[in-house]
């Protein structure tokens, strides 16, 4: 597709939920992890935490995944099958976590010779599956939300987010398995939503873009993995687009809130006295989340 401002390219990211061990869960804190990955300090979110994701790949429309799966639409909203075979591709591309049925026995040094099979060729991802007898999980993804990169950016996307919980904790598989690729990403991290954000408070995670940080502030509340599923799942998912408006600008840059679905100032999506927007800065040095606010609740990124 071209990458003309005008243009969205369709993409996929896939939030991952990996259950921690019972004896290492904190009292009152989420029995859960989430995968994040640091991009490079070149191309699309530089230097920004993400969670893995990519654009389609032609392979990813392959007739024959629906074929192989089976496949239905669980709805007639839902997006099409190639975004989320592009999800869990990506995922497994990016960090070698393989959401598939049944679970994979592969190798430490299989997963890396397929992760780079994949990277140069998505369509190695389907001879992947159908060589080990393994089927992308696409029933255990729920479909999260829908974002739309603002005019303003010269490259712009429509992501699909799913999420998934996975079968077995975060302690079962080794950093030798499970590692940034050097190439697109810099760095892995498995961070509770209380910890990303509190990483993000104090620097250690340096960049988030709106998508992540409203992520983990919906997950905040949710302590227990078993639930996540059951609770997004019915959620209605509209396109969200922020639409920025400029608050003030001083010294420190310029601040805006970014209008999403359900605010009282939404140009399609409204709620009467309701709030749903998130505040940044733009500054020299790039853009600063200031906090997410939903209705009475508000979530503080920096201040």
């Amino acid at each position: 597709m071209s990458s003309g401002g005008d243009q969205l390219r369709d993409s996929s990211s896939l939030i991952i939920a990996a259950p921690i061990s019972k004896s290492k869960v904190k009292p009152g804190k989420a029995n859960y992890r989430i995968l994040l990955l640091k991009r490079s300090r070149n191309g699309t979110s530089a230097s920004a935490h993400v969670f893995p994701g990519g654009n389609v790949d032609k392979a990813d429309h392959d007739p024959r995944w629906a074929t192989l799966l089976n496949y239905k639409p669980t709805s007639p909203n839902a997006p099409p099958l190639h975004n989320a075979i592009c999800a869990i591709r990506e995922a497994f591309e990016e960090s070698g976590v393989l959401v598939t049925d049944p679970p994979t026995e592969l190798s430490n040094d299989e997963i890396k010779i397929w992760r780079e099979r994949v990277h140069k060729d998505g369509r190695e991802f389907y001879n992947l599956c159908t060589s080990h007898n393994l089927k992308p999980a696409v029933d255990r993804l729920c479909h999260f939300s829908s974002w739309i990169t603002p005019p303003v950016e010269a490259k712009r996307f429509r992501t699909q987010f799913y999420l998934t919980v996975l079968p077995w904790s975060r302690e079962s598989f080794s950093d030798s398995r499970v590692f940034a690729d050097g190439k697109e990403t810099t760095r892995l991290d498995w961070f509770t939503p209380e910890e990303a954000i509190e990483a993000y408070r104090s620097s250690e995670i340096q960049t988030f873009l709106p998508p992540q940080f409203v992520t983990l502030s919906h997950l905040l509340p949710i302590k227990q993995h078993e639930d996540l599923l059951e609770i997004f799942k019915q959620r209605e998912i509209v396109d969200t687009m922020p639409e920025f408006k400029l608050d003030s600008q001083d010294d420190e840059g310029i601040h805006l809130s970014g209008v999403l679905p359900g605010d009282e100032e939404h140009t399609t999506h409204v709620k009467e006295g309701h709030q749903h927007r998130i505040h940044i800065t733009r500054t020299k040095k790039g853009m600063v989340l200031r906090k997410y606010v939903h209705g009475s609740t508000v979530v503080k990124a920096r201040l």
